[in-house]
């Protein structure tokens, strides 16, 4: 937040007035046809529905010059091109959707005021240029199997995202203020800190300034540190350089292995008449490092992502704080530690709240799939990628920049572009070149069965899998019409990314006959799903060195992989998650999920810990429990479980973690679940878990089976 006294925004936020162009018109000479819209939103959902092209805005403001004093036009998001003028005066041309920009007005600012815009966001012309042609850099809000109309010729790229979507402000500043502050931590330790700073202050003339930056804690805890220079500023934009070491440091962690703390620097500017201008920003002082084969370290210490895509808003103008929280809420109490912000950069917002949450993030620059496969292309690609790098580099969540997801073969040299350029731009990050289809595997969904995770495929780190679910049956009637609901019109369905083929030839889901009897499959099919595939993850950590389950929440009111819906209800998949994503988690490794009465079982448990403490002496205790409230002890013995690790008990002469179960011969048939719990020698539940098994009867004449 910026000194009040030093630095005065006007909020120029609220009721504009805009105008749809053709092509070549010139919205300077726009007289008639304007009509109201709210600024900040996107045009769509703001009375230009499902419009594509150019939008002239406009408003007036009343505005007090301050002699001495700067003034800055800043736009914190335009969704794509903007062309802005002042009072007829043009001030320059922008492009991309979520990096703020700005304009110097000093001079150009009256009492009375016109702002006037030319903003386009083009539909792209199907099959000479979209979906493998693309132009324009908007990643999954313009091409996706997860947004309106899905990846259809002639729909997919319907319910557009274009407008005003952030706030626009007058800023008055002095005529020396700093314009970044970017912060590096280099070396981390729980002793010291060192970390590397670099200001951009622009100055109006040749002059003399002493420049303060302090670090401090905001707990008001830890080390705080601070350091002073004298710098002959030049006309235009000056670079300084600070190094700073923090003693005994209060360090970021994600929220399962410790505090997420943050510490606050200040950088202020002081000439012969005082204090010129002042700037904070937000910082964690943390080292992330990805050593080659994926191993994620943070703060020297190993770390296992349990991940999860997240696209939380097609349209940001939406984004708002009470979503962020809600959301941010959602992912806590469902045991995520890590996000993939996927093929798109989100709101400023959205990385504050992740970083006071304690999660980390995977950053995707917004590129999927095809591009032009050109040098201009790739030239705003690499300038568009480092604005993206500066834009969120503060902030201590992100610990990975992807540039590209799933590029098709012909982007490949953009891909080596691109990491290049943001390696160079952020040396203290790791840069993926792309996520690719080899690290995203769909057995149970694209092809197979969802058995076949139990070989681990992705490995070593799955940064997508999963499979579609429908949502409940109030959110389906919610974005359905009533005719399109049951039977279903597949077409409107279709539209909403539902995916027939996957769902009834590879998944297997039954139709069923009702809309209600459709979702409980669907829902039960992708919880199944995920719990094999996590619990078969998990269990092989060390060769798996995290997961990234495809994905949280749906964007828009469709029906994906998500086990969040638009409405944000959770579906059966999101307890699954939760569950799975438990940082200590037993696991019970019933590979069957079919027996009889009278016969042997026998299983594994297996107690994952992603946490670095150990558990001497835990308990683990093993039941059944079946209908009609039938219930049995089957095992329970102490274990100890070193930090980071899986640990199986060491009972000779039965394998690790071994627990044999004859089931009664007079078991009642139907569903059983079978629990293990693992807690601390003070009795503090770690961990609980289950697996089904149904209890079937044997058929007339093979009573004789008591064993296999």
């Amino acid at each position: 937040m910026d000194a009040p006294a030093l630095r005065r925004a006007v909020d120029l936020s609220g009721t504009w007035e805009c105008r749809p162009l053709s092509p070549d018109e010139d919205p300077l000479r726009a007289e008639v046809g304007w009509r109201p819209i709210p600024v900040p939103s996107n045009w769509h959902l703001a009375g230009l529905e499902g419009y594509a092209g150019a939008v002239a805005f406009r408003r007036s403001f009343v505005a007090e010059p301050e002699p001495g004093r700067a003034v800055h036009l800043l736009f914190q998001g335009v969704d794509y091109f903007a062309d802005v003028w002042l009072n007829g005066v043009y001030l320059g041309h922008h492009a991309g959707y979520f990096q703020p920009f700005r304009f110097a007005v000093t001079g150009l600012l009256r009492r009375e005021n016109e702002l006037l815009l030319r903003v386009d966001s083009p539909r792209e012309e199907p099959r000479a240029v979209w979906p493998n042609r693309k132009r324009l850099i908007k990643g999954v809000f313009q091409h996706h199997d997860c947004r309106p109309g899905s990846w259809s010729l002639e729909h997919g790229q319907d319910e557009p995202t274009g407008g005003i979507w952030g706030r626009v402000e007058l800023l008055y500043t002095s005529p020396v203020h700093v314009l970044s502050l970017r912060l590096a931590p280099v070396r981390v330790s729980e002793g010291s800190a060192l970390v590397l700073a670099t200001a951009v202050v622009h100055s109006d003339q040749r002059r003399e300034v002493e420049a303060v930056l302090d670090l401090r804690p905001r707990s008001g805890r830890g080390g705080s540190a601070r350091q002073s220079l004298r710098a002959l500023l030049q006309p235009g934009e000056n670079e300084l350089c600070f190094s700073l070491t923090v003693p005994e440091p209060d360090l970021w962690w994600t929220w399962d292995h410790g505090s997420p703390e943050l510490y606050l620097a200040e950088l202020a500017l002081t000439g012969a008449e005082g204090t010129l201008d002042a700037l904070t920003e937000r910082f964690g002082l943390r080292e992330m490092r990805i050593e080659d084969e994926w191993t994620w370290l943070l703060n020297g210490r190993r770390f296992f992502p349990r991940g999860t895509n997240i696209i939380p808003a097609e349209w940001l103008s939406t984004y708002t704080a009470e979503a962020i929280a809600r959301d941010v809420q959602l992912l806590r109490e469902a045991n995520v530690n890590a996000v993939r912000v996927h093929a798109h950069v989100n709101r400023q917002e959205l990385y504050q709240a992740l970083d006071e949450a304690g999660i980390a993030v995977w950053q995707d620059f917004a590129l999927q799939w095809g591009y032009e496969d050109s040098d201009e292309f790739t030239r705003e690609a690499v300038r568009q990628a480092r604005e993206m790098v500066r834009h969120l580099y503060n902030h201590p969540c992100i610990v990975l920049w992807c540039c590209h997801n799933e590029p098709l073969p012909h982007n490949r040299r953009l891909g080596r572009a691109l990491r290049a350029a943001v390696a160079a731009e952020d040396p203290t990050r790791r840069v993926e070149e792309a996520s690719d289809f080899r690290q995203h595997p769909y057995p149970g969904w694209y092809y197979g069965s969802y058995r076949e995770f139990s070989g681990l495929p992705g490995a070593p780190l799955p940064s997508e899998f999963g499979a579609q679910a429908l949502p409940d049956v109030e959110s389906l009637r919610r974005m359905l019409p009533p005719a399109a609901l049951w039977p279903p019109d597949w077409d409107a369905w279709a539209y909403r990314c539902f995916q027939y083929h996957e769902t009834f030839h590879v998944a297997g889901i039954r139709l069923g006959g009702s809309l209600e009897e459709l979702v409980a499959e669907s829902q039960e099919y992708q919880a199944r799903l995920l719990k094999y595939a996590i619990e078969h993850y998990r269990r092989a950590k060390g060769r798996i060195k995290g997961l990234f389950q495809f994905m949280f929440m749906d964007p828009a009111p469709l029906v994906t992989w998500s086990v969040v819906d638009y409405y944000r209800r959770p579906k059966r998949g999101y307890q699954v998650l939760a569950e799975c994503y438990q940082p200590v988690l037993p696991i019970v490794a019933l590979e069957r999920e079919k027996s009889t009465p009278g016969r042997l079982l026998v299983f594994q448990v297996a107690v994952v810990n992603d946490l670095h403490r150990a558990f001497a002496g835990a308990q683990v205790r093993v039941w059944a429990e079946g209908p009609e409230g039938w219930r049995a002890d089957l095992d329970s013995y102490t274990l100890d479980i070193p930090p980071d690790s899986v640990a199986f008990a060491q009972r000779p002469p039965l394998d690790a973690g071994t627990t044999v179960w004859r089931v009664p011969a007079d078991a009642p048939v139907g569903r059983y679940t079978i629990w293990a719990e693992v807690r601390d020698t003070q009795g503090e539940l770690l961990g609980r878990n289950w697996q089904a098994i149904e209890m079937v009867s044997l058929p007339l004449g093979r009573e004789w089976w008591p064993f296999f």
